[in-house]
């Protein structure tokens, strides 16, 4: 158990101004450097690349519920709101990447296209063992599905005007879902979802690359440093989960803590614990990084608990969740080479608590997106005969 509040305190402390590479100088430029006027300034110059066309897709208003309307599924399965980057030209995939860095620090610029990237990797995968199926070529609904793995299907949309006090955008495709939130220049990035499939690349000449390489290991190592009288309390159930819980659509379904409460670990524990978080937190640019991260300084890291579901085996199957007043994380290794992520602030997601309002989240259930893509499937068909 941990005795050394001030030490851990100031290690809070210490990483907050770490991320904001040392107060003053940092301030002095707050009004040219904040993620907020970088995103706005790389958000106009996308608009202005777009017909008027585009813009009718592109562009939506704050309040509508399309806001958090996302899915981590193919586009097949469930259609976007927005124009996707196979549509875009090169002028505007351009403005996209650029929006993409404002938003993103490097490391989660890299594995926000890294995961894009993996797309077209898993469309050679799929179509080798395609080829290598007679069957399974000759049915027009499996075709269908590895077409669809394609690194332009993720789709852009803008909400409200960039540059004003309240704005968002939202990319949103197979494995990806990054929503931000820009208010009186404070940004929310949560929700955000993040796979890779395959986790790491088996063959060829990508053979050992990962894009999402520290998320699971992170939460190894944090398990891996409690006591077994900690890991018992920590282990929810020997099975890992089948997805992660509070996925698209299911915002709120987490009722109660469980696992070990931070209270409850060493000094040396917690920093693992820290450092996890950092690995989720770290995705974006620093300012917005070190206000999430005062925001749960705030809330206090007592009040943040883990928790496990299966083995802990690295190469294997498993699931965990970091969960406090403003946090969540959750990560679920969905088979040994298929992962998923998710984090997001269970008081400002979509920075309601910033705009006084709430969306709602719609997604269709994996039966009822299974049934959406036959059915496109069946009507490109009758369209094609």
């Amino acid at each position: 158990m941990r005795t050394n509040h001030a030490k851990t305190a100031g290690f809070g402390c210490f990483l907050i101004g770490f991320l904001f590479y040392g107060g003053a100088t940092v301030h002095s430029y707050a009004s040219t450097l904040s993620s907020g006027t970088q995103m706005a300034d790389a958000a106009i110059s996308f608009i202005a690349t777009l017909d008027d066309s585009q813009k009718d897709t592109v562009l939506l208003t704050m309040d509508t519920d399309e806001r958090a309307t996302w899915s981590n599924l193919p586009i097949i399965m469930v259609q976007p709101r927005g124009l996707l980057i196979k549509d875009m030209s090169d002028e505007q995939r351009k403005a996209i990447h650029a929006l993409l860095r404002a938003s993103l620090s490097s490391q989660g610029y890299a594995k926000v296209v890294g995961i894009m990237w993996l797309d077209d990797v898993l469309y050679e995968i799929a179509q080798r063992s395609l080829n290598d199926d007679a069957e399974a070529s000759a049915d027009p609904f499996r075709k269908a599905i590895v077409a669809t793995r394609n690194s332009g299907n993720y789709a852009v949309a803008l909400f409200g005007e960039p540059g004003k006090s309240d704005w968002g955008w939202k990319l949103a495709g197979h494995h990806v879902a990054v929503n931000f939130t820009v208010s009186e220049n404070r940004v929310s990035f949560t929700p955000t979802f993040l796979g890779s499939n395959p986790m790491t690349i088996q063959r060829g000449p990508y053979a050992g690359r990962m894009v999402l390489p520290h998320e699971g290991n992170r939460g190894i190592e944090l398990m891996q440093s409690l006591s077994v009288e900690q890991q018992q309390i920590a282990t929810i159930h020997p099975e890992a989960a089948r997805d992660v819980f509070e996925g698209p659509g299911r915002r709120a379904s987490l009722s109660k803590f469980e696992g070990v409460k931070a209270d409850q670990l060493s000094d040396q524990q917690t920093q693992v614990l820290r450092l996890l978080v950092l690995e989720y937190l770290q995705n974006v640019d620093h300012d917005t990084a070190a206000a999430q991260l005062e925001l749960i300084e705030r809330a206090g890291w007592d009040e943040i608990w883990f928790s496990w579901r299966g083995p802990v085996e690295p190469a294997g199957r498993f699931y965990y969740r970091v969960h406090g007043p403003r946090l969540l994380i959750e990560y679920n290794r969905q088979d040994e080479n298929h992962d998923h992520s998710i984090m997001r602030d269970p008081a400002n997601d979509y920075g309601e608590d910033w705009l006084e309002r709430h969306y709602q989240e719609h997604h269709p259930t994996a039966a009822e997106a299974l049934q959406n893509a036959r059915r496109r499937v069946a009507s490109e068909s009758e369209l094609n005969q």
